[in-house]
């Protein structure tokens, strides 16, 4: 099958950052077979898109898609008050295998309607019967049409948050229980991969780390870990290891380009240029860091470093919506409140940010995150609207005024899961009511709690 959106503006987002007007792309099957010039006679059909733009598909990653349950509650005056009521909620509720059937599809449609075609989902699953919660997640990604990732997180040990009672973990026993997820995750077909996410250095002893990354070069796959994302997190690793967390990660071999950190915010200047040496990918997030009050991580100096830097929505219950438009503006706007010039992130660092950055730091830098002949046809079309009207600079206003209303069609792998504004792969009634019918159940567990 050959799809020809003809008569765009299309932002490549290749390495000349080029922007092309009156352009075509021709879709083949899942893949991109050419950007520019094209007969339109080659193609089986023909949509027309004058006067539209259109752009690479968005990359959250770093995602958390439980967290829709509890949006809107705790707004606490620290992330450890936060993460306490929060985990301990999360626990009360006792979601079934539909809860997290219903609440990622829900994710997935916000992520969708504001252009976001990748989603690297940061999931811990129950313990109990586990397979059962990760074929919930991978059946909401994979029904909602979106491409995802089920990073699978882990932690054995608590010192930053006393008062999280662990389950038992054997590093052993993990580990055979990661290989069968990742074996499960497998079979939901190419767009729904698998990734391993230890929840953070200090929440891991250093063997279940380093098994960790045994298991991640053996299965072919990346790592994935929140870093340093509090002052007091930082203040744990030193206490931890006697030195800070990044050089420690570094001593026991543990950082690598595989690995992506997300926050990376209380970092001294030593630990920036570690995680540059080692290739290691960041991903900011600055609405939950905005929320939550966990500080401004200087993204600037990571890429003057030459650190891949990409963007993540986080929760919804730690930040605002399931949007990298949000995060793009954030990026923009947050260090201008703080800092001096040389500190601020342009709109075009945002926005590459937004979508190779993210691809980069999910490892499927060479498959999606650009509009160019062999890639992946993950694809936004946007409409005119008033933040991109009249057009004066349109990275900048892609960056700093689109909101997501400008969403009109959303390709991934050359199939519509968003048409002219409506969702093709989503019951959305049906999971509105769904979404709404968990509102009692929370409700209880939140007042029996403050009780």
């Amino acid at each position: 099958m050959k799809t020809l959106l003809e008569d765009a503006t299309v932002v490549t987002m290749n390495a000349r950052k080029e922007i092309l007007y009156d352009a075509h792309v021709l879709i083949e099957d899942s893949r991109i077979a050419s950007v520019g010039v094209v007969n339109s006679g080659e193609a089986d059909q023909v949509i027309d898109c004058r006067g539209k733009i259109i752009i690479p598909g968005l990359v959250s990653a770093h995602s958390h898609l439980t967290g829709l349950l509890q949006r809107g509650l705790w707004d606490e005056d620290s992330f450890e008050s936060w993460s306490q009521k929060s985990t301990a909620t999360e626990k009360s509720f006792q979601a079934s295998a539909d809860d997290i059937y219903t609440l990622h599809s829900a994710a997935c449609l916000e992520f969708i309607k504001h252009g976001v075609t990748t989603v690297l989902n940061m999931f811990t699953v129950p313990s109990d019967v586990p397979l059962k919660f990760i074929d919930a997640s991978c059946r909401a990604l994979q029904d909602s049409g979106i491409r995802g990732i089920l990073a699978l997180s882990v932690k054995d040990q608590s010192p930053d948050n006393q008062a999280i009672v662990l389950d038992p973990i054997h590093a052993e026993s993990w580990v055979s229980q990661a290989k069968e997820a990742a074996a499960h995750v497998s079979d939901f077909g190419s767009r729904i991969s698998f990734m391993l996410a230890p929840s953070a250095p200090q929440r891991c002893s250093d063997n279940l780390l380093m098994r960790c990354k045994d298991l991640a070069e053996s299965l072919g796959v990346g790592i994935h870990t929140h870093l340093a994302e509090t002052r007091f997190h930082a203040e744990v690793a030193r206490n931890l290891y006697g030195e800070p967390m990044v050089k420690h990660l570094e001593k026991i071999g543990f950082l690598g380009p595989h690995l992506s950190v997300a926050h990376a915010i209380w970092l001294d200047e030593e630990e920036i240029d570690i995680l540059s040496r080692h290739r290691v990918n960041v991903v900011h997030n600055p609405s939950s860091n905005m929320k939550l009050g966990s500080g401004v991580a200087r993204i600037k100096k990571m890429l003057d470093r030459g650190i891949n830097v990409g963007l993540g929505a986080d929760s919804v219950n730690a930040g605002t919506v399931y949007s990298i438009f949000e995060q793009m503006k954030l990026a923009v706007l947050l260090p201008r409140a703080v800092w001096k010039p040389e500190h601020w992130i342009s709109p075009d660092e945002a926005f590459q940010m937004g979508c190779a950055g993210g691809a980069t730091a999910m490892l499927l830098g060479n498959e999606i995150g650009s509009i160019e002949a062999g890639k992946k046809a993950d694809l936004v079309v946007l409409k005119p609207s008033t933040g991109l009207l009249p057009t004066n600079n349109l990275i900048a206003q892609l960056a700093l005024s689109e909101s997501g209303e400008s969403v009109e069609t959303v390709f991934v792998d050359g199939e519509p899961i968003l048409l002219d504004g409506r969702v093709m792969k989503i019951d959305e009634d049906a999971l509105l009511e769904a979404l709404s019918s968990l509102g009692p159940r929370i409700s209880t567990v939140v007042n029996t709690s403050s009780h």
